[in-house]
């Protein structure tokens, strides 16, 4: 082969390489990007169900007003699934927060701050 002929090869091969690189890494964030996003679905229908839980009567399983004693099955979450894992905190009787570390971009934790006819969703870097 002449010279010119390999070195077409070899710029062929590195374009191809490049673009296998560049495919990669778009696949990854765009992977990233729908996990953070069904987290946050996730979060919106657990809101729905908290604040079903709030107005529910204690006696008919519900929080009485209150979210002091909810917890993740009362939201229809498992701890720890294919989206990442979810915790509940600062509970209290007109709030509480769900945080969840996603299982794709470990960048940063989802947080939703639950109250009784709202809720704020916010990324929050990691430390």
């Amino acid at each position: 082969m002449g010279q010119q002929q390999l070195l077409l090869i070899l710029v062929v091969t590195i374009i191809v390489a490049m673009a296998t690189i560049l495919a990669i890494n778009t696949m990854q964030d765009s992977h990233e990007q729908a996990n953070h996003e069904a987290i946050r679905q996730k979060m919106l229908d657990a809101t729905t169900l908290a604040q079903a839980y709030y107005r529910k009567n204690v006696s008919m399983g519900g929080g009485g007003m209150s979210y002091e004693n909810i917890t993740l099955e009362h939201l229809n979450i498992e701890p720890s699934n294919q989206l990442g894992e979810f915790t509940i905190s600062d509970q209290s009787a007109e709030s509480f927060t769900l945080t969840a570390i996603p299982a794709a971009g470990n960048e940063t934790d989802i947080v939703a701050t639950i109250y009784k006819d709202d809720v704020q969703i916010t990324e929050v870097p990691k430390e």
